[in-house]
């Protein structure tokens, strides 16, 4: 873990990127909680992927010196509209918002403080999830029992993501060190960030929901087939990662994926990443019923999970 990028001062600038393509219906609301924000010092740089709509005109209604507005010609992604707003900033801290999510107003001022007492490090809170009409505050529950308010996260980051964009402040220079978000992954860019982030920095954890955000159905995390090509990329990435850490976590990863595979229609594959879970660590019952379901058809293998799941466990 190094610590030596110390980046701390007492009044920084943070530079708020939010990446937004046609989201005329809620761009305002998000505007309007970063603008109020009792923490004052921040530039707000919004990177116009190529909206088609009128997401272009609600936001130059805005009079406020502190926003950016960037419009790009080409639709190149969040991912990279990201990168394209963090090549832009001039503060030495970094954070995100989308453009239908919420902050609480308190929100940077809360991080902020945490700068000038423990810094450097990755400053990130809990947050609030909305999905399909009901809520999860993330992280919570048996599985982050363990999980520490500070330090060391990457081992915990490598058995699966809890850490929103939104959340995150972090040291301008971390992300020059590790090279911003990867424009190459169609699902999972945060998880991969923080993977690489995790080798290096320590993190701080303000447990309490500083953001709300919001799951849709035409939201990136809403598609099967990106998020199993993200899968796919992250294994070939980091794959040594997950082996280096120790048996139990690629077999942690590896499960994931097969059974995301599995439930996505393509059983014969994903049975061959569920076969490999299991050579390398048998952590879990559920390894053995997924690889047996994977002889099943699609149709049966996703039937049987949502059985499975209504009894309460979890996969």
């Amino acid at each position: 873990m190094k610590g030596g990028d110390n980046v701390s001062n007492h009044n920084p600038k943070i530079s708020i990127i939010m990446p937004v393509y046609n989201r005329q219906e809620t761009i305002k609301n998000s505007i309007f909680c970063i603008l109020n924000q009792s923490y004052t010092n921040f530039e707000l740089i919004i990177v116009d992927d190529a909206s088609t709509d009128n997401t272009s005109a609600i936001i130059l209604s805005f009079e406020d010196e502190r926003i950016k507005h960037i419009v790009l010609n080409k639709n190149v992604g969040a991912a990279a509209a990201r990168n394209i707003g963090i090549r832009q900033s001039k503060g030495d801290w970094i954070s995100f918002q989308d453009s239908d999510d919420y902050w609480e107003p308190d929100k940077l001022r809360k991080q902020v403080e945490l700068i000038n007492d423990r810094s450097p490090s990755i400053i990130f809170s809990s947050f609030i999830r909305y999905k399909y009409g009901s809520e999860e505050y993330i992280p919570r529950g048996r599985k982050y029992v363990n999980l520490p308010k500070e330090g060391n996260l990457h081992n915990q980051l490598l058995l699966g993501n809890f850490i929103a964009t939104p959340t995150v402040l972090i040291p301008k220079t971390f992300l020059e060190k590790v090279g911003g978000f990867n424009e190459q992954m169609p699902r999972f860019q945060d998880w991969e960030l923080w993977l690489r982030l995790s080798a290096y920095y320590p993190f701080i954890w303000i447990d309490e929901p500083l953001v709300r955000v919001h799951y849709t159905e035409n939201s990136i995390s809403s598609d099967m087939s990106k998020m199993i090509r993200g899968y796919e990329l992250i294994w070939n990435l980091h794959k040594k990662m997950f082996v280096d850490a120790g048996p139990e976590y690629a077999a942690q990863f590896l499960f994931s994926y097969g059974h995301n595979l599995s439930l996505a229609g393509d059983t014969r594959k994903g049975r061959r990443m569920l076969f490999q879970s299991m050579k390398y660590y048998l952590f879990s019952s559920k390894q053995v019923i997924c690889l047996g379901l994977s002889f099943c058809s699609p149709m049966l293998y996703r039937i049987m999970y949502k059985l499975y799941s209504g009894q309460g466990y979890s996969m």
